[in-house]
């Protein structure tokens, strides 16, 4: 007992080492740095000039948080789902883009365990967090679209949301979506994180993103016989030069998506993880032809 002691010693003092990187540079490049900046001062904004916009409900003893922007005129829904970490500010340029707000009634959601709805309480069934997202569906006007728009581990909640409600979703854009299990790989230092001792020591929602993201595997692997029930109109936008999910991902995408309504795969070979807030134009312009 007495030599391990040391080797644990050591493997805590770089687990938290590890995880301070990742939370404060390796997941967060200065791009990304700038653009929490820049939102959470416009989300600020909207916090002030509209609180009506925020609202909550309650689905299997969790509070939801989501932010709704809507007119009395139908239109199309569009739900943001975000990665992880995240929460609704991430898509406050969509939120508050005129040619969006004028064709569509917009809502952006915290995810369980992030922002409003149980932070620091994880969910890593992607079956109850489609569940937990599900009533949001139910905001929509009678004959209107249902657009689900996932980043990152959105991607793969977004997937599953429509294959658990297909009647509700009509349209799925993938946003370098972490959806192929076998490009999963649990590191090292992920174990570790887990432990209780460093949970303490981090930021929870650092804990919350280990935690789900070490389950997504499996996860992933549970989905992989339902995804030829997917018959929506699905688009898909990678990265070439993602470092944290493979572009790769798109592949698997491709090779699973048979019996979609329509299939468009947009790969961008130069582009990063960070598409909602590098390619804004394009994710929008995306956004706009699946609400025709």
């Amino acid at each position: 007992m007495r030599k391990r002691a040391p080797y644990k010693a050591r493997s805590l003092i770089m687990t938290l080492h590890l995880l301070v990187l990742s939370g404060c540079s390796l997941l967060m490049p200065e791009e990304i740095t700038r653009m929490q900046e820049r939102t959470s001062t416009a989300a600020r904004h909207l916090e002030d000039a509209h609180p009506e916009w925020f609202h909550t409900y309650e689905v299997d003893g969790r509070t939801m948080h989501f932010v709704e922007v809507v007119s009395p005129q139908p239109k199309p829904l569009v739900i943001f789902i975000h990665g992880s970490p995240g929460d609704w500010r991430g898509w406050t340029d969509y939120l508050t883009d005129e040619t969006l707000t004028a064709k569509a009634h917009l809502i952006a959601v915290d995810r369980p365990g992030f922002g409003n709805s149980g932070a620091g309480k994880v969910e890593r069934s992607l079956a109850q967090q489609s569940k937990d997202v599900a009533p949001l569906l139910d905001r929509v006007q009678k004959g209107q679209r249902v657009i689900l728009v996932g980043h990152s581990y959105g991607g793969p909640l977004a997937a599953r949301m429509a294959i658990d409600y297909p009647k509700k979703v009509t349209d799925v854009i993938i946003l370098a979506g972490s959806i192929d299990p076998a490009l999963e790989e649990t590191k090292w230092y992920q174990y570790p994180a887990d432990w209780r001792l460093i949970r303490w020591a981090v930021p929870s929602v650092l804990t919350v993103t280990n935690q789900e993201i070490m389950a997504l595997k499996d996860e992933l692997t549970t989905m992989l016989p339902l995804w030829v029930n997917i018959r929506q109109r699905v688009t898909v936008i990678q990265g070439g030069k993602d470092d944290l999910v493979p572009a790769a991902n798109a592949d698997f995408a491709q090779e699973k998506l048979v019996n979609a309504a329509s299939l468009s795969m947009i790969r961008l070979p130069e582009n990063n993880h960070f598409l909602p807030w590098n390619q804004t134009a394009l994710v929008k312009e995306t956004i706009v032809k699946h609400l025709r």
